[in-house]
């Protein structure tokens, strides 16, 4: 017995909050309602349009629960409204809170690269069977460009690499929201919870400035990668969003840690100076 409303009586009545920057990188707000839930996304509609792959933040207005997804595909393009498909990057999370049916089973299907023809068997996520279902093609990572390709079902053979069963979620990605505490340990020291988001950022320092990629973002600084390595303790200013050709506000922020990456990147830790001066005292 369920206890809870069922998925199909409550899409067409939930409303929810969709937070994240479109292709231009302006930062946009919306309110709308799935068409589709699952217990790992949604397909929704937005006005704005999206990159694959960019990622939101979707909240529950009657929960106050958010949960950070990332744009799978672009479902159906229209004028005024865009349909698509997103994944939660946490799959355990209960956004919806409805009684899901129970799990049959999930299933395995055989699918083909529209770039480089490798055949293999994935084990798709509910929100990717619902994709692949509405669009006859489903947007994953195929390791011949080292990027996300479309790919269709095929009744090929699976090809001679070993086949992969994973979920287009479990792709190799370059976000990692745990780190080894020797790292993190300047970070930990925020009150304010980070949220895992991609949006632009602008750093000025040494007299020019230079356009990053935030890895998530809090109320006290923020994380991003760089090849530049900046020295913790360096003070820059900081555009968190940056919109390119708008008007931007910058203040003043510190680097407090640096991390070295493979493939020559860094990665920073920033905090806003007003949030450092904080006393750390418990009210």
């Amino acid at each position: 017995m369920t206890n809870g409303p069922s998925p199909s009586s409550l899409t067409g009545e939930l409303q929810i909050e969709v937070f994240g920057a479109d292709l231009d990188g302006r930062q946009f707000i919306e309110q709308t309602r799935p068409l589709t839930i699952t217990r790992d996304g949604a397909i929704i509609l937005l006005a704005s349009k999206l990159a694959p792959e960019s990622e939101l933040i979707v909240r529950n207005p009657v929960t106050k629960e958010e949960a950070v997804a990332r744009v799978v595909d672009l479902i159906r393009d229209a004028i005024f409204v865009h349909v698509y498909g997103i994944a939660f990057i946490d799959p355990s999370v209960n956004l919806w809170q409805v009684e899901f049916p129970e799990i049959q089973g999930k299933k395995t299907v055989i699918m083909e690269c529209s770039g480089c023809h490798a055949v293999d068997a994935v084990l798709l996520s509910e929100i990717e069977m619902e994709i692949l279902k509405s669009k006859q093609a489903l947007r994953r990572h195929c390791e011949c460009s080292n990027s996300s390709t479309i790919w269709k079902q095929s009744d090929r053979k699976v090809t001679e690499r070993k086949a992969t069963e994973r979920r287009v979620s479990d792709r190799p990605r370059q976000i990692s929201p745990i780190e080894k505490p020797t790292t993190r340990a300047p970070q930990e020291r925020r009150r304010e919870k980070r949220t895992a988001m991609k949006a632009p950022a602008c750093i000025r320092c040494y007299g020019g400035e230079i356009v990053v990629e935030c890895e998530d973002v809090s109320r006290g600084g923020f994380r991003f990668k760089s090849r530049n390595a900046y020295p913790a303790g360096m003070q820059i200013e900081a555009a968190v969003p940056y919109t390119k050709s708008s008007v931007n506000i910058f203040v003043t922020a510190q680097i407090v840690y640096q991390q070295e990456l493979s493939g020559g990147f860094y990665r920073h830790g920033v905090a806003y100076v007003e949030s450092i001066k904080e006393p750390d005292s418990k009210s």
